[in-house]
């Protein structure tokens, strides 16, 4: 909401003090109240509940501000078209919740050190792939609010302008992990992890580096697609992304090695990018009514 209200700051401001809170919750929790793991989980629940309850507040107050806002919390006609754009993109995370999980016991299956690796490999990615998140969903608002103003155009040229924006992280994330893979695995195993593990963490690193434009070009189109609520085919795309990636990780990995579950990745985040690419080139998204 704040993205498209143009106020991108606002939940920047909440997330850092939702973070600078949890970490001086775990802080007190742990180290004063002794109450370890349970301690941490306290921390985070009071730290981004209040970060909640903070932005909802303001949210509230900026709303009021636009014209023909509404007293009320809750507008019954306003939950289907909303429901048309949430719903399949619930969908489309559950899946591929339930899909990581699959991939995930295909790597259990290589014993706990490449399981260690892997995991640490999958927390780098996560870092990796925020930037191109936010152009994704920056060009989703953007879309949907040229689109509401008419100014179809424009949409055009910010998809052309997110791309820029995503080859040049993707060169940037290129190359930080291609000349330090050992020092970032290390940061979540220690120097003293298993052969193994750092192995397997330094395989994935190192490949994986070359491909996270791809991410961001699919994350970009989609961006289109979900900003236009052309979610059929922005669903569909992510379905074939995740299916490709369970399918050849359970099948492919078991008889060839570990390194199969992320050989599978980029060819799924290509095949999602060609499918909500030829969507954007055919121009349907323009005259889907809303």
């Amino acid at each position: 909401m704040f993205n498209a209200l143009g106020k991108s700051r606002i939940p920047l401001y909440f997330l850092i003090f939702s973070s600078v809170f949890n970490i001086i919750l775990d802080w007190v929790f742990v180290a004063d109240f002794a109450l370890d793991v349970a301690g941490v989980a306290w921390a985070t629940l009071i730290a981004q509940s209040v970060s909640v309850l903070g932005s909802f507040t303001v949210l509230r107050k900026e709303l009021k501000k636009l014209e023909g806002a509404s007293d009320g919390i809750f507008e019954a006609e306003e939950l289907l078209p909303m429901a048309k754009i949430a719903l399949p993109s619930i969908l489309q995370q559950s899946t591929v919740s339930i899909g990581m999980m699959l991939v995930q016991s295909v790597v259990n299956s290589f014993g706990a050190e490449s399981l260690a690796g892997f995991s640490a490999g999958m927390r780098i990615e996560s870092i990796c792939i925020v930037p191109m998140a936010a152009v994704g969903n920056a060009i989703s608002s953007y879309t949907a609010q040229n689109i509401g103003a008419g100014q179809l155009k424009r949409v055009s040229k910010g998809y052309v302008q997110a791309n820029k924006m995503v080859i040049f992280f993707g060169v940037v994330i290129c190359v930080i992990l291609e000349l330090f893979p050992t020092q970032f695995i290390t940061l979540f195993l220690g120097t003293d992890g298993s052969q193994v593990a750092i192995a397997t963490g330094y395989g994935y690193l190192v490949f994986m580096g070359f491909f996270f434009f791809m991410i961001g070009f699919k994350m970009a189109a989609d961006g289109v697609l979900r900003g236009a609520g052309d979610m059929k085919l922005f669903t569909i795309a992510n379905l074939v992304n995740l299916s490709i990636r369970v399918i050849m990780a359970m099948t492919l990995a078991p008889r060839f090695g570990i390194a199969w579950v992320w050989y599978a990745v980029p060819i799924g985040w290509t095949a999602n990018f060609v499918i909500s690419y030829l969507e954007y080139r055919t121009g349907k998204w323009k005259t889907i009514r809303r």
